[in-house]
């Protein structure tokens, strides 16, 4: 097992004695639904961290959220109305959602025997743009065509409310670090709609609501991850998130056109994580033994051993063979031992 300051030392940039490994999925069949109305899933969430640490015995760990996706939107009748939306008022610190949420991480806590621990945090856009659609029933993109439906009604009513989200997202950082993760993963995402890929919709909507949280976390941690999720092929302008300043980056290399060297370089030569992909064709879903590792040995040689942390794009399908996260494991560490 990797000891803690080596750990510290690939989080901190330095030479690596051996190269942080970690990979992690869901574990709840659903993760939107809510976890006041299932309270099983926490039960589910838990356990399934359990039986995952022992059979992988990751370097590190993301404590997953499910049960938590979604957000209650207080004095609000209707989300898909802005002067609804912007009648939002901030919910208080014993609400379910953030005390259900401390006790999710405790619980995740006693299971994984130690291990440095990430919680799941989401953006304000992406909480927004949940809120647009049913995902049980129809594509989450839906949600961005409607926040970017927003947006063309008013940018500045769009960027009042997401800041009054930003104030509870950083209540949930607040509980997660007082319960016990060591820093947060966050979560973000550009809006998948034409009218919103554009700098100055980045500028004025996106950037400022990520930044109120990502000062917050900050100011609870001094180690935390930026997540610019490419999840289900969604694209990111990689390079306007580069004064994002959280400590190691993490983003779909399958995506957005960066190999995890390439943006190592793009982002000032702060820790990257990241190299596999996510998809059923990728090869740690689908190759052999043979072909996994050679992947991991290439990730490697690109990337360098200086501040890389070898996982995925991002949450790994949860039908991935253990073995296949055991055979990259094995690979990559064997590279600097």
């Amino acid at each position: 097992m990797m000891s803690r300051e080596e750990l510290l030392n690939a989080f901190e940039n330095k030479d690596e004695q051996e190269i942080p490994v970690s990979f992690w999925h869901h574990y709840a069949k659903d993760e939107f639904v809510p976890a006041n109305e299932h309270p099983e899933i926490t039960g589910i969430n838990v356990e399934g961290h359990a039986k995952y640490i022992d059979d992988v015995n990751p370097d590190f760990v993301k404590l997953m959220t499910d049960g938590y996706f979604q957000y209650d939107f207080q004095n609000v009748t209707n989300v898909h109305d802005l002067h609804s939306l912007i009648q939002l008022t901030n919910i208080p610190n014993d609400y379910w959602w953030l005390k259900g949420q401390r006790d999710l991480i405790k619980k995740q806590k006693n299971v994984i025997h130690g291990k440095y621990s990430f919680y799941n945090v989401f953006s304000p856009v992406t909480i927004l743009k949940w809120a647009l659609v049913d995902e049980t029933k129809e594509p989450l993109t839906n949600g961005d065509k409607r926040f970017a439906d927003l947006y063309a009604q008013s940018p500045e009513l769009l960027h009042d409310v997401l800041k009054k989200i930003a104030g509870d997202i950083n209540k949930q950082v607040d509980a997660a670090i007082d319960a016990g993760a060591d820093g947060i993963y966050y979560s973000t995402q550009s809006i998948q709609d034409d009218r919103a890929d554009n700098k100055d919709f980045f500028d004025y909507i996106q950037k400022p609501a990520d930044f109120s949280v990502i000062n917050e976390i900050n100011r609870k941690a001094p180690i935390n991850i930026l997540h610019v999720c490419g999840f289900d092929q969604a694209k990111n302008h990689l390079e306007w998130y580069t004064d994002y300043q959280l400590q190691i980056i993490n983003w779909s290399t399958h995506v957005d056109g960066y190999t995890l060297g390439e943006g190592k370089k793009l982002f000032g030569d702060r820790v990257v994580l990241g190299g596999f992909g996510i998809t059923e064709q990728d090869v740690l879903y689908s190759g052999t033994k043979q072909e996994i590792q050679k992947e991991a040995q290439r990730i490697v040689s690109e990337a360098g051993t200086k501040g890389v942390l070898i996982g995925a794009d991002c949450t790994i399908k949860r039908d991935t063979p253990i073995e296949h996260i055991k055979w990259a494991q094995e690979a990559v560490h064997a590279l600097t031992k």
